[in-house]
């Protein structure tokens, strides 16, 4: 489930990168997730987070599909409350 203040786009599968290796990094607004993929020495992007206060839903959609990534809009807060026993 995406968090409430963020829309997310999944680039890679995190089974796919060495455990341990992820960073999160921002840059113009967004919160990229990094990693190095098993068996390199570089890092690549695994997953993108668009703030909902500057990213609409179509707008992260679409920068999504053009990174080749799979979306999820934000969850609406109660919707996360209620899946992690939050009041």
């Amino acid at each position: 489930m995406p968090y409430p203040n963020f829309h997310s786009c999944r680039i890679k599968s995190p089974d796919a990168f060495e455990k341990g290796s992820f960073r999160n990094i921002a840059r113009g607004g967004l919160q990229i997730i990094i990693g190095k993929l098993k068996g390199k020495t570089t890092t690549t992007t695994q997953a993108i987070r668009y703030p909902v206060g500057s990213w609409g839903a179509e707008k992260a959609r679409a920068d999504c599909k053009d990174k080749g990534g799979n979306f999820e809009a934000a969850a609406k807060a109660q919707e996360f409350s209620d899946e992690y026993g939050l009041e």
